[in-house]
């Protein structure tokens, strides 16, 4: 089983990028996420948790904070392989981040983005197609109230992943 750790979306932010993401599931190379499965990824772990790490997790204290989208975009803009909805930098979450990669020791930097579709591959008139229907939705403006974070379990199945809570880790002293 793979896990991943992901701050959650509220609903009305998941129902709104889900009308956004419809128009491309006709797009053959397009694998749009379902909007139940759309999260804020903090840290892919794969198969790499431990309880002995999770309880690291939960000493983990911060203050709640909101995060602000600015637009959708293709990534990287040469040859993308992504469709993401983009966060304005923020403090708060570099410094939750930072927090939760030491305990993996990982020492990347985050770019935080909420990914809308993967695309394996586009036609030459499809990329004009999805590139019109991502201008017309720009800019795209919401805001996150981020209170937690949760560990999720993400199983393969052959209709897309099935992505479960294991556990949340809200803001405030675990002891």
């Amino acid at each position: 089983m793979r896990q991943f750790l992901a701050i959650p979306l509220p609903g009305e932010l998941k129902e709104k990028l889900g009308e956004i993401i419809t128009p491309f599931r006709g797009i053959k190379g397009l694998r749009p996420i379902r909007k139940e499965n759309l999260h804020l990824t903090l840290l892919f772990l794969g198969d790499t948790g431990s309880e002995n790490k999770f309880s690291e997790l939960r000493k983990i204290s911060f203050s709640p904070f909101t995060l602000t989208t600015t637009g959708i975009k293709l990534f990287p803009e040469r040859k993308p392989r992504l469709i993401w909805l983009e966060i304005r930098e923020s403090e708060e979450l570099n410094d939750l981040y930072s927090r939760i990669a030491a305990v993996f020791g990982v020492n990347d930097k985050l770019k935080a983005h909420i990914t809308l579709s993967r695309i394996k591959w586009l036609l030459p008139q499809d990329y004009r197609i999805v590139s019109e229907k991502i201008g017309l939705t720009n800019p795209f403006e919401a805001d996150i109230e981020v209170g937690c974070f949760n560990l999720y379990n993400s199983e393969l199945l052959t209709e897309g992943p099935v992505y479960r809570i294991a556990e949340t880790f809200n803001s405030g002293i675990y002891l």
